[in-house]
């Protein structure tokens, strides 16, 4: 997926138009000698978009977006199992050991091999 570039000029209304607030912690962002990150709210992949003028671009404080992220990732991770497991899309099965228990065969003591 092709991300577009956000300009200064962008990043400057982005960050006025919220009074300068991390929107995640809510708590005010001094942009001199803070770093902060545009931050999307709804991730791209849950269908947020990245639109000029969208809402759903606001200004975050970048430890606040680093774990807003991670718990993004875990909630697109799941989504996308749901999905699969509805549409009927099944995971590859890991390869059997032969001779374990996931396996059909099974090898007595006297050395015969066997089906369980």
């Amino acid at each position: 997926m092709n991300r577009r570039r956000i300009s200064g000029r962008e990043r400057l209304s982005i960050f006025t138009s919220n009074n300068g607030a991390c929107h995640i912690c809510g708590a005010m962002i001094d942009g001199g000698r803070e770093a902060w990150e545009v931050e999307h709210v709804i991730p791209l992949e849950m269908g947020g978009d990245e639109d000029k003028g969208s809402d759903n671009l606001k200004p975050a404080h970048i430890k606040c977006h680093i774990s807003k992220t991670a718990t993004d990732a875990k909630h697109i991770a799941k989504g996308k199992r749901q999905t699969q497991r509805t549409l009927g899309i099944k995971r590859q099965p890991r390869q059997i050991v032969p001779g374990s228990k996931a396996s059909i065969w099974k090898k007595k003591l006297d050395g015969t091999v066997v089906k369980r």
